[in-house]
């Protein structure tokens, strides 16, 4: 059985940094910063923040809005998950990609319109600067 674990929630904003401050302030969320953005970890719970006037045009949505976004939950085989995601008819919206060395990911629809990410991710491959 292919397990499911919890990696994220994305938001998006119109104030990148003033919600990184409200949740630091409010509810003593560690900000991280990273270049270019800013994001959020309260305990283990990544909360990654994108800016609404900096939102890529090629994200899984016609269009963002303020609020939730998507969560994201990772798996070590993210090929067989597909497989898996495709035999109980779920909403591709967008299939695997390559999101950056050592992380593969692809969205699904549930019903209710949430936007789920599946991700994987290989540590070893990860590089950093």
């Amino acid at each position: 059985m292919i397990e499911f674990k919890w990696d994220h929630l994305q938001l998006c904003s119109a104030d990148a940094e003033a919600t990184a401050a409200w949740f630091a302030r409010c509810l003593n969320a560690e900000i991280v910063r990273r270049p270019g953005r800013v994001d959020l970890r309260i305990g283990s719970i990544n909360l990654f923040i994108t800016s609404l006037a900096s939102a890529e045009a090629g994200h899984p949505r016609c269009e963002r809005q303020q609020g939730i976004d998507h969560f994201g939950v990772v798996v070590d085989d993210i090929d067989a998950a597909f497989v898996h995601l495709l035999l109980c008819d779920a909403e591709i919206v967008e299939p695997i990609k390559q999101v950056r060395p050592g992380v593969r990911a692809c969205f699904v629809r549930s019903p209710g319109d949430i936007l789920v990410e599946i991700l994987e991710r290989r540590p070893a491959e990860m590089t950093f600067t």
